[in-house]
């Protein structure tokens, strides 16, 4: 056989919403299968299958395909040690349909305590992950994980809260989601738009996981490669105030003990204290431009092949107790249109659908604006970083206060 490389992936999940005084199953999914790559003359070739006695074929397929793709340095993962993070809940993976409804149950009892109407959208799934090639890499993981969205209406104010894990909810956090959304839609009561001009932003993690879709686009090594990013490798470009992170082994739901081609995860800075450390770059990517870095592939499914792709986000927190102390600002908790930012200058102009103008520790709920700015000016423009840090989904990051934005209402 060829030099080649197997993946193999299998998943089940389950997804609820409750809305208009109705629960659905709004989908049960199962699937599996293999992604197979050769390495032929130095040339990568792709090809899937579903089933055990197809991948002989498939590796055939792929043999042949390789003559299209493009001559590199490409070699397989090196057999390796990987850490193990604790990803796993034997009690999440047994879960059956009658306790994620009773989850869901919990949620929106919460959410509707204070007199608002409630939508719960909640999916929980486990996937086993097994890799092996003709280097000597043989490595395999199972990994569960659970989420809910909660959205509150209470006359016209809007509230929402997530919730996500790799184990199963206790009741109290479920609680807690449902009644932040609850309180968050009463606070929203009678929210207005705020003055237009510049202003001092604080963003809750919701928000700046919004930011972060755009900037880290531009940490890829093959827009590095293209000359596409305007990072420079070992150039100060940000605040000092900041630190970023890719780290497979860090608490969240994209944690790993190796990525999608046998790297082990690690704690890799792409930002150290305002100057540009490195690039995601799968090996591929890194073989094309002739360098060695990698660890950062991802892969959609086992149909697709593989690809540069970031696991969890870290932002460690800095060095303000909170926030109360920088004076007038905008606490944004919700925007939406980052698909819409030009990923490749960082400007943005952001729909807010859900904040607050704090002024001498007074709240007033605002909303329907845009925020505009430049998201490399933000990184490098930080007034405060809080010291507590929350993660959501892959990304775990305190709540940062930036200077120079601008709303436009």
């Amino acid at each position: 056989m060829p030099a080649h490389e197997i993946y193999h992936s299998r998943s089940d999940s389950a997804s609820f919403t409750f809305t208009g005084d109705e629960l659905k199953v709004k989908e049960s999914a199962a699937s599996a299968g293999y992604g197979i790559r050769v390495l032929e003359n130095g040339r990568l070739g792709f090809a899937y299958c579903q089933r055990d006695d197809e991948v002989e074929k498939a590796v055939g397929r792929a043999k042949r395909l390789s003559r299209f793709s493009v001559r590199s340095g490409f070699s397989f993962a090196p057999r390796s040690d990987c850490a193990k993070p604790d990803i796993f809940d034997p009690q999440l993976a047994a879960m059956d349909y009658a306790e994620l409804r009773g989850y869901v149950g919990t949620v929106r009892e919460a959410a509707q305590s204070k007199g608002g109407r409630a939508r719960v959208m909640l999916s929980s799934g486990n996937s086993h992950v097994g890799l092996e090639n003709s280097s000597g890499f043989s490595g395999a993981y199972d990994k569960t994980w659970f989420s809910a969205y909660t959205e509150c209406m209470d006359g016209d104010g809007f509230g929402f809260a997530y919730l996500t894990s790799n184990r199963a909810p206790t009741q109290s956090s479920l609680r807690d989601a449902g009644m932040k959304a609850a309180e968050m839609a009463k606070a929203m009561r009678g929210a207005k738009k705020p003055e237009s001009g510049d202003c001092t932003v604080v963003l809750e993690l919701e928000a700046l996981d919004s930011i972060m879709d755009v900037f880290l686009q531009s940490f890829s090594a093959d827009w590095k490669r293209r000359k596409t990013t305007r990072l420079r490798q070992g150039a100060r470009m940000f605040s000092e105030k900041f630190t970023l992170c890719d780290d497979g082994l860090a608490e969240g739901a994209e944690a790993r003990p190796f990525d999608d081609e046998g790297t082990p995860s690690a704690r890799r800075p792409l930002v150290d204290r305002g100057t540009v450390a490195s690039f995601l770059s799968d090996r591929e990517t890194a073989a094309l431009a002739g360098e060695r870095q990698a660890g950062a592939c991802g892969r959609e499914s086992y149909e697709r092949q593989p690809s540069i792709g970031q696991s969890n986000i870290t932002i460690p927190g800095g060095d303000r107790k909170d926030l109360s102390g920088i004076g007038r600002h905008l606490e944004i908790h919700s925007m939406h249109g980052s698909h819409t930012a030009n990923a490749t200058t960082g400007d943005f102009g952001l729909e807010v659908s859900v904040a607050f103008l704090v002024d001498k520790g007074r709240r007033t709920p605002v909303r329907g604006f845009m925020l505009s700015g430049n998201v490399f000016r933000m990184f490098a423009d930080i007034a405060a970083v809080e010291k507590g840090v929350r993660t959501l989904g892959g990304l775990s990051a305190p709540r940062i206060a930036f200077d120079g934005l601008t709303t436009v209402s």
